[in-house]
């Protein structure tokens, strides 16, 4: 169930110029929510949650801290608090515990380079139930590493999920590319089967959090 009233936000990160970004981040994502508190340590974060946390109901979180890990957060927070959320804001995209923190409780992960209305989306879908841990996790190239839905989209059908992402109706963008309304909606439901979707709103979403608009 989305979260009513602004969303109350603790970032772990032990980087100033990370926690400048990821500030202006959720300031310009539209999000509903409010930084409270900031954390360089694992020290910091722990005393914070142990005297607020009735303040807070989501930790952007880092993995690699001065004093230990993101991990040490993670236990103690869904420990002892288990309804605060808490989503990896990490720099390393296939970080080796992952496994290890989504069975400790983790809510969803991103890497740093995330668009702020990525950022949006994936807190959105967490504050609705739905954890999130990438459209591509389960996607591997033969030699392990993975690879993006998005490397199958052509280039018309780029244009076309740019256009939807600026609000245009199917005639507006068969006006702009020259085709017809009809093939505007053939190459939505091709896109929709690439990417896995079954809505607009959802395949734009998806063009935010990997970065194609």
């Amino acid at each position: 169930m989305m979260q009513k009233g602004k969303i109350r936000i603790l970032l772990v990160e032990d980087h100033p110029l990370y926690r400048v970004g990821l500030h202006m981040a959720l300031s310009y994502s539209g999000l509903d929510c409010v930084l409270k508190s900031e954390a360089e340590n694992v020290a910091q974060a722990l005393d914070y949650l142990q005297q607020h946390s009735d303040e807070i109901d989501l930790i952007l979180l880092d993995y690699f801290l001065p004093d230990g890990t993101g991990m040490d957060v993670l236990k103690m927070a869904k420990q002892s608090f288990p309804k605060i959320k808490v989503l990896l804001v990490s720099g390393e995209d296939n970080n080796p515990k992952l496994d290890a923190m989504i069975q400790a409780g983790l809510n969803g992960f991103v890497s740093k380079d995330v668009t702020p209305q990525g950022l949006a989306t994936v807190i959105s879908s967490i504050f609705d139930g739905k954890d999130y841990f990438g459209p591509d996790s389960e996607n591997l190239h033969s030699d392990g590493t993975t690879f993006s839905k998005s490397e199958s989209l052509t280039q018309r059908e780029l244009d076309i999920i740019r256009l939807c992402a600026l609000g245009k109706t199917s005639k507006e963008i068969a006006d702009e590319l020259f085709i017809s309304a009809r093939t505007v909606e053939s190459h939505k439901n091709k896109i929709f089967n690439k990417i896995g979707c079954d809505s607009t709103t959802e395949m734009v979403n998806y063009a935010f959090l990997n970065g194609l608009v």
